[in-house]
């Protein structure tokens, strides 16, 4: 049974997952390893007092070019714990497989009921093709520090749209399995201040040979993120950010499912799910590997 927890990192996400888990747990029940002061929670300053403390649950939440060296020191000094890795899994692929605790990645969409329920609807039906787009605005994503100094504007802390929106190569391959790289480009190509990539456009194609598109990118002014399937049956267009599923039959009129739901709720429900030991919808390392694989290749792709 959980009944401690250490959140490695206070930035935005860290401050996030332990607001989520104090929710779950309590605050007295969280720590986090931080060199901020005056937090709301107890906190460590080293990684070497992890021993003492002896965590149940540990969420690693902080710059993804950190994430290697946290692993190792976790790796060497506690065992059989349970460790969610905030996404992406590294800043670029690491052939590591740690083996004293059990890994997983927080890519927490896999928990919209809407994911959910498309992976099991899918199966039934011939996929012809797919469409992946999240337009985002990246001045907007913090509003407790300025863009240009967030670890998504730096290559040296793991940003870059690529990295920070993996969350879509994550929930195609939950979605529709393994897939195959075919094209891509991830270049800069917007006047924001940073020194990552902020635009990526990905070919690919499905084992079933079912051909798709990811558009990602980080200077909209409109904010998207919607999957758009054809099948032999319908077009399918699932909203993630309204949370409204819209299937489309040649037929009849549109089918609309509407959930009163929200991304943070998907927080919630991952930490909850590795709190009740349930770890089916979870990411595992391997498949964290996977997309690390994919990304890696987009990456190399030109060079």
């Amino acid at each position: 049974m959980i009944k401690n927890v250490l959140v490695i990192g206070f930035g935005s996400m860290g401050q996030k997952h332990s607001e989520y888990l104090s929710g779950l747990l309590g605050n007295e029940n969280i720590f986090v390893l931080t060199k901020q002061e005056n937090i709301p929670f107890a906190s460590l300053n080293s990684i070497s007092q992890i021993n003492k403390l002896d965590p149940d649950y540990i969420v690693l939440s902080s710059e993804t070019s950190s994430h290697v060296s946290y692993i190792k020191e976790i790796e060497l000094r506690v065992s059989n714990k349970v460790i969610l890795v905030e996404k992406p899994l590294f800043a670029k692929y690491e052939d590591f497989h740690p083996r004293n605790n059990t890994y997983f990645v927080g890519y927490n969409l896999r928990f919209h009921p809407l994911i959910s329920s498309i992976r099991k609807e899918i199966k039934e039906e011939k996929v012809i093709s797919f469409e992946v787009i999240c337009n985002s605005y990246l001045p907007n994503w913090r509003r407790n520090i300025n863009y240009s100094d967030s670890s998504s504007a730096s290559k040296s802390k793991g940003g870059g749209v690529l990295l920070d929106l993996s969350h879509e190569l994550d929930y195609l391959r939950y979605i529709f399995g393994d897939v195959e790289h075919l094209y891509s480009k991830s270049i800069k190509v917007s006047d924001l201040k940073i020194n990552t990539d902020d635009y990526l456009i990905l070919v690919g194609e499905t084992k079933e040979k079912a051909l798709f598109t990811v558009n990602l990118n980080y200077f909209s002014k409109r904010e998207i993120r919607k999957v758009t399937i054809e099948t032999d049956k319908r077009t399918i267009v699932l909203d993630l950010l309204d949370s409204r599923m819209v299937s489309y039959y040649p037929d009849k009129g549109p089918l609309e499912i509407l959930k009163n739901y929200s991304v943070a709720d998907t927080y919630i429900q991952q930490h909850k799910a590795i709190l009740q030991e349930d770890y089916s919808q979870l990411c595992s390392y391997q498949d964290g590997l996977k997309v690390m694989q994919m990304i890696d290749q987009i990456q190399n792709f030109e060079k």
